[in-house]
């Protein structure tokens, strides 16, 4: 069974005017760190497209003259997927999404579980609350298939029902 560890924390920017470089500097970070290039985007602005995901060598310049510009912004995603993908959502090795804005504004970042040696959540948390207040966070290892629906019924929204979704391991929450 595939199983991706998912950081995932309700949010708030603490200034709206530098939230969407910091989070872009902290994803490109963790390439580095990471030894890995995301290989797609997807952003909501003025001025993008916010339907769909596009390659990282056509669509990373433009978010970035976006972010310098200061256009209102939504969301912010990088993914890191395989070159026979069929769904982002399903076959992702990487997801970080930052979403600000509706009704609901939050940080995730997933990863296959055996992607990375050492899913460092502790210095994660300690990264994003320099630009991010967190007022409610999990970690958990679950099902690929459970992420989104555990993720956003149970965690963003109060009344989900944690018992439909496999959490195998929780690691943190707060």
């Amino acid at each position: 069974m595939r199983q991706m560890i998912s950081l995932f924390a309700v949010c708030a920017p603490v200034c709206m005017d530098t939230v969407w470089k910091e989070w872009y500097r902290f994803c490109m970070r963790q390439e580095q760190e990471q030894a890995f290039l995301f290989s797609h985007v997807s952003c909501s602005t003025e001025t993008l497209n916010p339907n769909g995901i596009r390659t990282r060598s056509r669509y990373l310049k433009k978010i970035e003259v976006c972010i310098d510009r200061k256009e209102e912004m939504s969301s912010i995603e990088f993914y890191l997927l395989p070159k026979d993908f069929h769904q982002a959502v399903f076959d992702f090795k990487v997801y970080m999404a930052l979403s600000l804005g509706g009704g609901s504004s939050y940080c995730e970042i997933t990863v296959e579980d055996r992607f990375w040696d050492d899913f460092a959540y502790p210095i994660y948390f300690e990264e994003l609350r320099k630009f991010l207040r967190i007022t409610k966070a999990e970690v958990n290892l679950l099902p690929h298939e459970q992420v989104f629906n555990y993720n956003v019924n149970c965690i963003l929204n109060t009344n989900g029902a944690r018992e439909k979704y496999g959490v195998i391991e929780q690691m943190y929450a707060e």
